[in-house]
């Protein structure tokens, strides 16, 4: 192994405080303290991706006492023992530097500030260009030609010049200074009264060594005075300001060369302590998958014959084909062989590959086969788009997705990368990370977009068996194989039959809203007595605390709060607060609604395609999004009349049902009550 160019010392103590006073409060699902931690990681990985150092060591103070705590027992006395919370991270902080396979030093009667001098030191005599990362002053009296210090909140370097520049002294006669001015944060005591400025000017003059022998050649008597009447203490302060270089450690450079880190030891780190954000950081692993990649319809033909009872699918397309028929390939995996199909990739080179027409049907004898089940992540949004190509899928369903949110309906997300991490301690590509630049899949070479999807079935086939042994240990296939299975295809079918809207009608309400806003526009700058931003809250509220005077309630960052309850509250004092509320009522009806609804309806089908999301809530209710149709308004003239606009075809109706009392109709149920449930039955 090669000597590095360049090193980095890291202050471990100074990064571990640095991190617990920058982050305040944060905590994993069970209540562990992790914002040190976060911090320390966050910073650590920080550094090694902008600086990319060859070699890097991370020192620690030890617990025991030093040196100086024996000749002066009042060193760091005034610092408050480290709180419990940090206390209970300092292992995991280990852990993590263990991990990163960094080297560390902590050495017993030691600080960190003497292993990190006495190693830059030992690096510098070799040639090596030597970085301290500290914030703390001390450090600058080690700084020479190839010795610098690297202050990671500034960003900021700071050379032997420096110092030469901001105190007209070398780096070696740091010590001397702090002998004078003293360091409240080490509880070195100085001497009173002698500021940074004044002691750089005494020490232009003389040295700290020759005033101690002679406090005369100090001119100033009054500074004369009050260094005489201190000598003890500035011998002290100059023993306690200066570092030890000649610490007795084991150093190879060699030995703190940047090795690649355990991932997997940082994967089970960050999963323990819930670091979402530093799981991205773990490089992907790729699954390879041997994926066959299928280009002609006779060889694909043959590959679906051998299709008996199950297949994994996973239908590629951009996010803006989802409401259309359009396919740019197919994943499939049965008997553990993936293949793929590409229909539509469009790049420079990529070949032959199977019409869309020629894939679909030739996927149809599969795809309705009741005795094939069809197995994936996300299923909905696959059969969503074999209905736009007026295919129904039959046979039994089995979505991943579905299965990891009944087992875990309080967890938010339940995308395949988070899957694989939570089953299979796994971090996966994502499809943004997958795309980098590229804007649509169909620029992505077939080679690649095979290996990605075939990759993700494979996953999905690892974690089915683990999934189903779950869901049958906690009572819940019935659930699972009862309502949820067959709720997807009740879904798919609503999402691709969409819903009508009346586009005409939506302009003309659009059109009145305009009108209505002009006029409340002009007695708003009527009331106000000039024009202003309305949507601005800073001018709003000069407006009405300032110009005329209303009194003001909560104050924000900005200044005082203009939102609704203040509205309200100031509405029955002057007549704008009254206005305001109504302008700011119709203008988000206009901007949420009528000017977005358009916007949303398919060009081909005339219908909004929203989405209806089965594995969100923690209580099993359905949501919607893109648009959320259980927020269109219904209250109020403005309202009915949005709702209007959405209607049936020619012959049909729309019927709207809800649940009465849901939970006192499940009390019922439950408790078997007869007058409980004769109430409900007598309506």
């Amino acid at each position: 192994m090669k000597t590095p160019r360049n090193i980095y010392l890291i202050d471990g103590n100074s990064y571990v405080y640095r991190a617990y006073h920058a982050i305040k409060d944060l905590t994993n699902s069970r209540g562990f303290p992790t914002n040190a931690v976060y911090g320390f990681t966050n910073m650590i990985m920080k550094l090694l991706k902008e600086k990319r150092p060859d070699a890097v060591v991370v020192a620690f103070d030890s617990p025991a006492p030093t040196e100086r705590h024996l000749v002066y027992e009042e060193y760091k006395a005034q610092r408050p023992e480290m709180p419990g919370d940090l206390v209970m991270q300092i292992p995991y902080i280990r852990k993590v530097v263990n991990a990163l396979r960094l080297k560390t030093y902590e050495i017993a009667g030691q600080e960190a500030d003497d292993i990190l001098a006495t190693l830059a030191l030992r690096a510098s005599s070799e040639g090596i260009d030597v970085f301290i990362v500290t914030g703390d002053k001390d450090m600058l009296q080690v700084l020479s030609d190839n010795v610098r210090i690297y202050d990671p909140m500034k960003d900021r370097v700071y050379s032997r010049e420096y110092v030469l520049k901001r105190f007209g002294l070398p780096p070696e006669r740091i010590p001397e200074l702090m002998a004078l001015t003293g360091d409240p944060t080490d509880n070195i005591p100085g001497v009173r009264g002698i500021g940074e400025k004044t002691a750089c000017e005494i020490l232009k003059d003389t040295s700290l060594m020759d005033i101690l022998d002679n406090p005369e050649v100090v001119k100033k008597e009054r500074l004369r005075r009050m260094i005489a009447g201190n000598l003890n203490d500035v011998r002290l302060s100059l023993s306690l300001a200066t570092v030890e270089k000649e610490v007795p450690l084991e150093f190879d450079p060699r030995e703190c060369v940047l090795r690649e880190p355990d991932y997997d030891e940082l994967l089970r780190l960050f999963r323990e302590l819930e670091f979402g954000s530093l799981l991205r950081m773990i490089p992907a692993k790729g699954v390879s998958t041997g994926c066959r990649v299928v280009t002609r319809q006779e060889e694909l033909g043959g590959l679906l014959n051998g299709i008996k009872d199950r297949v994994f699918i996973k239908t590629v397309s951009d996010t803006g084909d989802a409401d259309g028929p359009g396919v740019t390939g197919v994943a499939l995996l049965y008997d553990h062989s993936p293949l793929y199909v590409p229909v539509q990739h469009r790049y420079i080179g990529a070949g032959d590959q199977l019409g869309g027409d020629v894939l679909l049907s030739s996927l149809v004898p599969v795809l309705t086969d009741s005795g094939v089940s069809k197995i994936g992540h996300d299923l909905k949004r696959d059969l969503r788009k074999f209905l736009f190509n007026g295919i129904a899928v039959s046979g039994e369903l089995r979505d991943a997705m579905i299965a990891s949110y009944l087992l875990n309906p309080n967890k938010q997300i339940h995308s395949l990368e988070e899957m694989s991490l939570e089953y299979l301690s796994l971090r996966k590509e994502g499809l943004k990370e997958f795309l980098g630049r590229r804007r649509t899949l169909s620029e992505c070479t077939i080679e690649e977009t095979s290996e990605f999807f075939c990759g993700e079935l494979m996953l999905i086939e690892d974690m089915e068996k683990l999934l189903f042994r779950r869901l049958s240990e906690e009572g819940l296939r019935e659930l699972y194989f009862e309502l949820e299975m067959p709720l997807i295809r009740v879904l798919a079918e609503m999402e691709t039959t969409g819903v009508k809207v009346d586009a005409v009608r939506l302009k003309e309400i659009s059109r009145e809203l305009e009108s209505d806003l002009s006029e409340l526009r002009r007695s708003i700058y009527g009331l106000a007595g000039e024009e202003f931003n309305i949507n601005s809250p800073k001018q709003l509220s000069r407006i009405l605390f300032e110009k005329l005077g209303l009194p003001h309630r909560k104050k924000t960052k900005t200044g005082y709060s203009t939102d609704m309850g203040v509205l309200e509250e100031l509405a029955g004092e002057h007549e704008l607060p009254r206005e305001i509320l109504n302008w700011r009522s119709l203008n988000k009806l206009k901007t949420t609604y009528v000017d977005v609804l358009p916007g949303l309806i398919n060009p081909v089908t005339g219908r909004i395609h929203t989405t209806f999301n089965q594995a969100v809530t923690a209580t099993g209710r359905l949501s919607s999004s893109v648009p959320n149709l259980q927020n269109i308004p219904v209250r109020g003239r403005w309202g009915r009349r949005i709702r209007e606009t959405f209607v049936a075809e020619e012959g049909f109706s729309l019927l709207s049902a809800d649940y009465s009392q849901i939970e006192l109709r499940i009390l019922a149920h439950l408790s078997g009550d007869e007058r409980l449930m004769e109430a409900f039955r007598m309506g």
